[in-house]
């Protein structure tokens, strides 16, 4: 294949993946005081439940059984609606803005009320010393749900603690911590970037003056995978973002796009087109032989692992207009057609509770973000604005 046609081949099949941002907290759960003796009362059984919380399976068994072994010491109080947060301005060093982006996380969740103010269900207080930020969560009656010191500069310790307060009060992982990796042609050139998730700390990892694509993280955020032009054609490099070093582990002839890290970390699913057309294939994350796990006719693109690092889901034309498809087991069977009611799907990626599938549809000529719940065994488009939505 001459260098013109293996480019304008790459430029045709790329498939560009979502930005992943996978925050990581921490919580310290108090446990409840132990009488010095048979003479002291013993404290009622406290907890505190959002409302949207109370309704779920497993937390009606557990107030069954606190309500059944212990009904004269237990005492539940259930959140209507969005939980809120008063947030008491914190203090030290930087202490207006740390208060201003703790206020600001919360809000981002759309699952937290900041404004309420005095009578909140919680009160979330906040030192910043050199170490980074003494956080305390306090419930209604003033008891800690939790103190725990954040550790790292003030921003990032900031944003700890706000994921800490979000899973505190509604039970679901915060993302203020998370990072957003991009592809931005303001240099003139389509180079890699990162970013917080509030837009601070903006940062530049490439300088190549040529075309990257398709950025996805590791599962621990410290490593970021993507396609790049560099050498002329569509190679596949790892930065390690600890290190700052970049090694090209996918330079094979043809199309090299769309990588994606296992759970683990260690192996990669990407496309590949060494064989003939564009499928997909697994290889360790460092560089090695791949291993092929799709045999079609088609075009496929845009893999994306299962939280338990068993399956696939990715998009192909196989079958005519890009659908999704599940290959049950990495490397074995025959993959699955997930039914969308949708004519034109590319880019997926599983949510990390492993229940849907975010992928861009095209509907009426337009690009559009949908998500399939496996649940309910139908997809939903969730936006409205026509463009380039992936």
């Amino acid at each position: 294949m001459k260098p013109a046609d293996r480019s304008t081949q790459a430029e045709k099949h790329q498939a560009a993946q979502m930005d992943r941002a996978r925050p990581r907290d921490r919580q310290n759960t108090p446990r409840p005081a132990t009488p010095d003796s048979s003479e002291t009362m013993t404290p009622p059984i406290r907890l505190t439940i959002p409302h949207f919380l109370s309704r779920q399976p497993f937390v009606a068994v557990l107030l069954s059984l606190v309500m059944t072994l212990a009904p004269a010491l237990a005492q539940v109080d259930v959140i209507k609606g969005k939980p809120s947060v008063q947030v008491s301005a914190l203090t030290g060093a930087n202490a207006a803005e740390a208060t201003k982006v703790l206020r600001n996380d919360l809000n981002r969740t759309m699952m937290i009320d900041v404004s309420k103010g005095a009578g909140s269900d919680f009160t979330a207080q906040g030192e910043i010393n050199g170490l980074g930020v003494r956080g305390t969560l306090l419930d209604r009656n003033g008891q800690k749900v939790f103190s725990q010191l954040f550790q790292g500069e003030w921003r990032r310790a900031t944003h700890l603690f706000a994921d800490a307060v979000t899973k505190a009060v509604t039970g679901v992982d915060g993302f203020a911590a998370a990072r957003v990796a991009f592809i931005s042609a303001d240099s003139g050139h389509k180079e890699l970037y990162v970013v917080d998730v509030d837009g601070a700390n903006l940062q530049r990892l490439t300088q190549d003056k040529t075309i990257s694509n398709g950025p996805a993280w590791s599962q621990d955020g410290m490593q970021i995978a993507y396609t790049s032009y560099k050498q002329g054609y569509p190679d596949v490099y790892v930065i390690d973002l600890r290190t700052g070093q970049r090694k090209r582990v996918a330079y094979f002839p043809g199309i090299n796009s769309g990588p994606a890290f296992s759970p683990d970390g260690e192996t990669l699913a990407l496309t590949l087109s060494k064989d003939g057309n564009p499928e997909i294939y697994t290889m360790p994350a460092q560089g090695g032989t791949p291993n092929r796990v799709t045999r079609t006719r088609g075009t496929e693109t845009s893999p994306s692992w299962s939280p338990d690092g068993e399956r696939l889901v990715f998009s192909s034309d196989d079958r005519g207009s890009p659908q999704l498809f599940i290959m049950p087991k990495v490397g074995a069977g025959d993959p699955d057609r997930v039914y969308t009611n949708m004519a034109f799907n590319t880019e997926p990626c599983w949510s990390p509770d492993g229940n849907k599938i975010t992928f861009t549809t095209r509907l009426a000529g337009q690009f559009q973000i949908a998500v399939y719940d496996f649940k309910a065994k139908k997809a939903k488009q969730i936006t409205r604005n026509g463009g380039e939505d992936s």
